[in-house]
């Protein structure tokens, strides 16, 4: 019972559903399942056929593509209340991309043909996912546009920007700290450049004093500034 309970609270903490009223977030729990999740597993890949729906309840999963050259972009970095793995339920085609996790957590998976149920007894559930869907969809547009026209600042700039609004944590002053763990690499991944790039180009956010570290956590020190640079 305490699982269940737990379940549901989740469920009624996602943005998507946040409108529902309680019968109709118990039918979402009754048709979906919740399983923990590892650092580094994959969900799914890139030219699959995964025809299901997730909700990450707990902690972090990317967003990836490889391109024609075998390079790894991240497209986008999902915090726990996100819904991801729609697109090709949707249009039933194979997944353009993966989905592997950042960090240990919790995740509730939904069938393709348990979703079809579902919103035939709730349609407004579709109505939901779809808006996040479209507002992924204009995300991701715009990043493939700064990616084609930004410098690799510019690009690494906005992806810190970008983390602020679902990691960000205040700190004194106009500090803020990101609280999600990447990389080096993860960040080339997030710009479309290389590591040695990206290192380079931290190096000089550093130097310029408009970020420092915690740890392995960025802390911006100048919001402002980071602004100017985006544009």
């Amino acid at each position: 019972m305490a699982q269940d309970r737990t379940k549901l609270w989740y469920l009624k903490n996602i943005a998507a559903f946040s409108n529902l009223n309680d019968e109709e977030v118990r039918m979402i729990d009754q048709y979906s399942i919740m399983r923990g999740i590892k650092k580094g597993e994959t969900l799914y890949l890139q030219g699959s056929g995964d025809k299901q729906i997730y909700t990450l309840k707990k902690r972090v999963v990317k967003i990836t593509r490889l391109t024609p050259q075998g390079r790894e972009i991240i497209l986008d970095i999902f915090k726990e209340g996100s819904i991801f793995g729609e697109m090709p339920f949707v249009e039933s085609e194979e997944s353009n991309e993966s989905a592997e996790v950042v960090e240990d957590g919790l995740i509730c998976i939904m069938k393709k043909e348990d979703f079809c149920h579902l919103i035939q007894k709730v349609p407004r559930i579709s109505i939901q996912v779809t808006r996040f869907m479209g507002f992924r969809r204009f995300k991701v547009e715009n990043k493939l546009i700064d990616l084609l026209f930004s410098t690799v600042e510019q690009r690494l700039v906005k992806t810190l920007l970008n983390l602020l609004d679902d990691f960000g944590i205040p700190r004194s002053g106009d500090k803020y700290l990101l609280k999600i763990k990447l990389t080096h690499k993860d960040y080339a991944a997030l710009t479309a450049s290389t590591r040695e790039t990206v290192t380079a180009t931290i190096n000089k956010l550093k130097n310029e004093g408009l970020i420092e570290f915690e740890g392995k956590y960025v802390v911006i020190k100048s919001l402002n500034g980071l602004r100017t640079i985006a544009g």
